[in-house]
């Protein structure tokens, strides 16, 4: 069939089959995390990337909360099954929503704290043996931790230690995880083991810390209350276990003590976080076999101040220029790499939190946001103020605002519907470009990257005019301010909706015409 502007238009339903076969490869359900203290950035922030890998049937929505006054009795609902109690009152926040998906969620409310998390196994005992052990109380808490530290938080270290209160009491539900929390003011790293052991790491100012998916704390200092909270036991339960022994050891090392010992030294999780190390510095010492071995350090001083765009590269990698790139230049899609990539097939969303603490949170906190692969996506400055989300990118089967379930019921039994074909969905519309790219990478790739770049510079060209408009406008009418930040961040999110409708066309058109194998033109 064909469009109003008489471009032929593929059915839907070859176009899903060309998804469902660039995605189904080697599907790893795993994310990638870059923390860069505000020392080690070009203009003092607080760099916070990190990509949200969950796979093919996967949907992503962005959903605004408000504040919320609570009844005296009301309760909160945690994936063990079990209830806890709620404050009087929570604080408003931004909800990046994977349904169905236990840990997936990203969150950052309205003082700019921002959570993200990353799968770690540990080497702990079942939830049935950890709880008749009684370190899991009411099923423990997992899923909704990261709620609870945005709902009642203001900064970074507030949220560590009302965490570490919480498991103290409840126990952490899942095997092991390390939730990336990360304020205006300060970064840290919360390390959890299932029941009641965990670490806790605050990011230094001249440090870029990376995680892929194994706990990376390796010294501890009890003693240090600046920049760790750890529970009480953690070394007397690790030698009970006989996962850390003195005599055999030497100092204790809480990632080599506590982490499954195969993620430990996964190549996927190691070679992940040594890529990262080397487009940070490129002297960096290890080579990818060493890490290998397990030998990371927990942090990297890089070779440069790092800009906003240096981290946006860094979760856009497949090893290019490295031996481990295994596309044969791009003959084959680079996210389905043996060493398994930043950048990866099952990316559902990548996100660079930028943090100012010099300016108000409207103005000073920016998530940086692109849907799908970043390496064929765009980053959108979302603004706090930002609070009437465009309907395609909340679009869902069933509406978060009008929702008769509860909070934990909604996320976790959505329509089946979800997986639908929806061009009113950005979500979809994402995946959907996400798909033909990678069909025929090698040659449309440049092409993508392109309008891209030309989007992207746009923004970086014109940040400092929008926020010294908006700082004057602060100081006489902060409603103003907020919302002209709010309406400039619509702007560019549906611009980007209308950029990836475009490439879709184009790559159809490629499609119908069997033109997949010649090169794209930049200016086609």
């Amino acid at each position: 069939m064909k469009t109003k502007s008489g471009v032929k238009r593929i059915c839907p339903v070859i176009i899903a089959a060309v998804i469902f076969f660039s995605l189904i490869t080697g599907t790893s359900y795993a994310c990638t995390t870059l923390i860069a203290g505000k020392n080690t950035t070009v203009d003092g922030s607080i760099l916070f990337a990190k990509t949200e890998d969950d796979g093919a049937d996967y949907a992503d929505y962005l959903w605004f909360v408000p504040r919320k006054e609570h009844n005296e009795d009301a309760m909160i609902k945690l994936s063990g099954g079990k209830m806890i109690p709620q404050v009087k009152e929570t604080y408003a926040y931004h909800w990046d929503q994977v349904p169905g998906s236990e840990y997936s969620s990203a969150v950052i409310n309205e003082w700019g704290l921002a959570i993200g998390s990353d799968a770690c196994p540990s080497r702990e005992d079942s939830i049935e043996e950890v709880e008749r052990r009684g370190d899991l109380l009411n099923g423990g808490i997992g899923w909704r931790l990261r709620f609870i530290l945005a709902e009642r938080c203001k900064t970074a270290r507030a949220a560590v230690e009302l965490a570490a209160k919480l498991l103290d009491r409840y126990g952490y539900r899942g095997s092991g995880r390390t939730l990336d929390i990360v304020g205006p003011k300060d970064a840290w790293i919360l390390q959890m083991v299932r029941g009641k052991q965990y670490a806790a790491r605050r990011v230094k100012d001249d440090e870029v810390v990376p995680i892929a998916n194994t706990y990376t704390i390796r010294k501890v200092d009890t003693d240090d209350k600046d920049n760790f909270v750890c529970s009480d036991n953690l070394i007397k339960y690790a030698r009970k276990r006989g996962w850390y022994n003195p005599k055999r050891d030497g100092e204790f090392d809480f990632a080599k003590a506590y982490a499954n010992q195969e993620s430990y030294a996964d190549i996927r999780n190691t070679r992940r976080c040594w890529i990262m190390a080397k487009m940070v510095d490129k002297n960096f010492p290890l080579s990818w076999k060493e890490a290998d071995q397990g030998k990371m350090p927990e942090s990297i001083k890089p070779d440069r101040k790092l800009s906003l765009k240096d981290l946006m590269n860094i979760m856009r990698t497949h090893y290019e220029g490295t031996v481990l790139d295994d596309s044969d230049g791009y003959t084959k899609s680079p996210h389905k790499n043996q060493s398994r990539p930043v950048c990866t097939h099952i990316t559902r969303r990548t996100t660079v939190v930028q943090q100012r603490e010099w300016l108000p949170v409207e103005i000073g906190t920016i998530v940086w946001r692109a849907l799908y692969e970043p390496c064929s996506s765009g980053f959108v400055p979302w603004y706090l103020c930002a609070r009437d989300i465009p309907r395609a990118f909340r679009n869902a089967p069933e509406n978060y605002y009008d929702t008769k379930k509860g909070f934990y019921e909604y996320h976790f039994n959505m329509p089946e519907e979800i997986g639908r074909v929806d061009m009113n969905s950005a979500s979809y519309v994402f995946g959907l470009m996400a798909g033909l790219v990678d069909s025929d990478y090698k040659n449309v790739i440049d092409y993508v990257q392109n309008k891209w770049a030309t989007f992207e510079n746009y923004q970086f060209r014109m940040q400092n005019h929008i926020e010294e408009t908006a700082l004057k406008l602060y100081e006489s009418d902060k409603e103003a301010a907020r919302e002209y930040l709010a309406d400039y961040t619509r702007a560019r999110a549906l611009k980007s909706l209308k950029i990836a409708k475009s490439i879709i066309n184009t790559l159809e058109y490629r499609l119908w015409n069997a033109e997949q194998g010649s090169r794209l033109k930049l200016n086609k």
